[in-house]
């Protein structure tokens, strides 16, 4: 059925509002420190020096794709950054998940998560699912966007999991 029950996809995130937050605020702070140069001299360019670290470091999270890989019951999720720089962003077993549903089930509307981690395409074009993990005493909601392969994966090890309502 799977080839030893391993499987791995990516998803292409778009920038989310944040993104563009942290870029604004590393332009002002530069153009602040670019005007102030001949009021406060080489202080200014310490600031402007802060403001291009912000932007520079920032730039990046512009082109995230997050990759699943799926390897019997554990589901861990790394986030690449400008197909370069590839960072693990979370794991969990499928024995630490409670339930799994569509985004905007009504079973999820009244829980409070300790966390919400969104991993999937921000584009809403295809099916999220929310996985309410639970681990360390706490309960985190982590959005998933995966294919039919993917899915097929999850309803093998999740089945008296899965909701769709």
């Amino acid at each position: 059925m799977f080839d030893n029950s391993f499987y791995e996809m990516a998803v292409k995130s778009r920038a989310m509002g944040d993104y563009y937050l942290k870029m604004v605020i590393g332009v002002i702070v530069t153009v602040f420190g670019v005007l102030a140069f001949p009021y406060i001299g080489a202080i200014a360019l310490i600031i402007v020096v802060i403001g291009l670290y912000i932007v520079i470091t920032y730039a990046q999270d512009k082109n995230v794709e997050y990759e699943y890989t799926f390897t019997d019951s554990s589901v861990e999720i790394a986030a690449i950054m400008n197909a370069s720089k590839r960072k693990e962003v979370f794991s969990f077993d499928m024995e630490q998940v409670t339930m799994i549903v569509p985004l905007g089930s009504k079973r999820i509307e009244n829980e409070s998560f300790s966390k919400k981690r969104d991993y999937s395409s921000a584009k809403r074009e295809d099916q999220v699912y929310c996985f309410v993990v639970e681990n360390d005493k706490q309960k985190q909601l982590v959005m998933l966007e995966p294919d039919e392969k993917a899915l097929k994966h999850i309803k093998t090890y999740g089945r008296n999991k899965m909701y769709n309502d």
